[in-house]
């Protein structure tokens, strides 16, 4: 079996992600469980750290990666072994402490779609047009600008957005981090990561902002996760 892995080419390259990613999230994971634990930072907060903190090393295993169909693979591995893991353990007691879910299961579902998004905008961006980096600059984007949007938009956020079709429960302030963020997220990636000019970065990146911006504006809870991403890689796509 070592052999046959070792041999096949496509299965190795895949290995050599899937230990990129574990080696920047074990030491990430193992610094926010006890912030979790022993201090009492809010529920919301600790989930969009970890939240970053998938997407970052989802993004750094991308960069590094030497093909997208290893990098897609191994994003595709990750969400069928976290499924039946939580599944296996969300019924414990510490487990509703640790993540405090919206309904049963929804971290898993959340995780599963997270990962398979992941794969999905690697295929495409980086599969279909060679873009690994726009692949990269569209998942880090999504990542940190939901993240802000909820660290600023639910204790701040004062002014609700009552536009037609918005779900009434985001903000004005939450969408402007939200903007800021990725903008600030995808500039870097695609000038110090791709070696863009000052000029096509940034307009790349104002422009997948703030379409990822006015998605997430009108996308459910449930599908933002899809939705937005793919709409900056598209968007990335089209601009670059």
């Amino acid at each position: 079996m070592n052999s046959f892995l070792t041999d096949n080419a496509m299965a190795a390259e895949t290995i050599w992600c899937l230990r990129i990613f574990i080696t920047f999230i074990i030491p990430c994971v193992l610094i926010l469980l006890p912030i979790r634990l022993f201090t009492k930072i809010p529920s919301y907060v600790f989930r969009k750290l970890l939240h970053i903190v998938a997407f970052s090393c989802v993004m750094i295993m991308i960069i590094i990666a030497k093909n997208w169909q290893a990098a897609a693979m191994a994003s595709i591995v990750i969400a069928v072994v976290i499924y039946p893991v939580l599944r296996l353990f969300e019924n414990r007691p510490w487990y509703a402490d640790l993540f405090v879910q919206k309904e049963p299961g929804e971290i898993r579902k959340s995780l599963l779609m997270l990962f398979l998004m992941f794969a999905a905008v690697t295929a495409v961006a980086w599969g279909i047009f060679d873009k690994s980096y726009y692949a990269a600059a569209a998942i880090l984007m999504w990542g940190t600008g939901d993240a802000a949007a909820a660290l600023v938009g639910i204790p701040y956020g004062k002014h609700k957005v009552t536009l037609k079709l918005a779900d009434g429960k985001k903000s004005w302030e939450g969408s402007t981090a939200m903007f800021i963020v990725s903008l600030i997220s995808g500039f870097c990636v695609l000038f110090f990561g791709h070696g863009s000019s000052v000029s096509m970065s940034l307009l790349a990146a104002c422009a997948g902002a703030l379409s990822g911006t006015v998605t997430e504006l009108f996308s459910s809870s449930e599908w933002d996760t899809v939705t937005v991403p793919a709409v900056i890689a598209a968007v990335l796509l089209l601009v670059g």
